[in-house]
């Protein structure tokens, strides 16, 4: 897995996402929601060919970060 994807999960704000890739970061503060379309474009950005070669970090705040486990699963 070449790909690390680190969000802090927040409960009252926007989520925020970092992007590294071979431990580099290739971006980082992506604001995003739970919403359908906010989690696709954030799937789009990733662009990554096989999603095996990623690994997802969250911090647990409450139980927001379930969403977004189901998501990425």
């Amino acid at each position: 897995m070449t790909w690390t994807l680190g969000i802090d999960v927040a409960c009252r704000a926007a989520h925020q996402a970092t992007l590294t890739h071979h431990g580099t970061t290739v971006w980082r503060g992506r604001k995003f929601s739970t919403s359908t379309a906010d989690l696709e474009r954030l799937w789009r950005d990733l662009d990554i060919n096989d999603p095996a070669e990623l690994t997802v970090v969250m911090e647990p705040t409450r139980n927001a970060w379930i969403i977004l486990a189901e998501w990425f699963r």
